[in-house]
């Protein structure tokens, strides 16, 4: 069955935002918060007084850390409208300096359709049940950027992990609290709550482009953090078009082994060339 390459576009385009959205820290080393066993214990971090200060305080955790598990819910109007309130998305992953550095295991179900996103080496593999017959795609990150109906992303995902998500967003906030402290599991956590004006975002931070930002109302973001630094809960609440959204994200096993691989040869369709024939 032929499928039309645009068509694959732009259904994998939010899935790789989405996907990645935890990658691209720095160099690995060694942390305790969230589980894994035998790790040293990590220095208490003090209470961020702005949202700069907690993005800082974060990607030095996740440094640290160098591995983490992740998993995205979603809920509200759109979410109910997009098919997505039924979804979770679960992926491991573990942070490099940069998105070629980084690897990533990711899967979900949309609509009834199984998907599955791996980063490694700097290429993408994405499978998508029948719309991608089986296979996966792969593409490279200089593909994705030189891709027009993948450009976008491409841009959106170095602020797209946790700590450097809430850099991003340092610009456009309002408002920002320590606003006490949450049993998150088995994890004492500090919860930091700030209110973001979408308009003065950069393109791509929390997935909003220029296209949409003037449909967002304002948005309330909720950080949950660890003593260590490391995050334990991200969560985005926004309303486009009068409809809310959202995106619950939590973050385990802090430091735990993960074994992320490439697909096999035999399962894998170059990007440019699938949907030709």
């Amino acid at each position: 069955m032929r499928v039309p390459q645009k068509t694959v576009a732009l259904a994998s385009a939010g899935l790789v935002a989405l996907a990645l959205s935890a990658c691209g820290s720095e160099e690995p080393a060694a942390s305790s918060s969230g589980g894994g066993g035998g790790q040293e214990q990590a220095a208490e971090v003090t209470t961020a007084s702005n949202l700069p200060d907690l993005a800082a305080q974060m990607q030095a955790a996740q440094e640290k850390a160098s591995t983490s598990h992740l998993e995205m819910t979603y809920s509200g109007e759109l979410a109910d409208a997009a098919g997505m309130s039924e979804t979770t998305t679960s992926a491991d992953l573990s942070y490099g300096a940069t998105l070629e550095e980084s690897s990533m295991q990711m899967s979900m179900a949309v609509m009834g359709m199984d998907m599955d996103i791996i980063l490694v080496d700097g290429t993408i593999y994405m499978s998508m049940g029948e719309m991608t017959q089986g296979k996966y795609l792969s593409l490279t990150m200089e593909e994705m950027a030189e891709d027009p109906t993948m450009a976008g992303t491409f841009d959106s995902m170095e602020s797209m992990d946790a700590a450097a998500q809430a850099e991003a967003m340092a610009d456009a906030v309002t408002s920002f609290e320590h606003t006490g402290t949450e049993t998150v599991g088995d994890v004492d956590a500090d919860v930091y709550t700030m209110t973001v004006d979408p308009t003065k975002l950069e393109a791509g931070t929390a997935g909003i482009d220029e296209a949409t930002a003037d449909q967002v109302g304002d948005m309330t973001v909720v950080y949950k953090v660890a003593s260590d630094g490391v995050p334990v809960e991200a969560d985005i609440t926004m309303e486009v078009g009068g409809q809310e959204m959202v995106v619950e994200s939590a973050f385990s096993k802090w430091g735990e082994p993960v074994d992320i691989k490439a697909p096999a040869d035999d399962e894998v369709v170059p990007y440019s060339e699938f949907g030709q024939g």
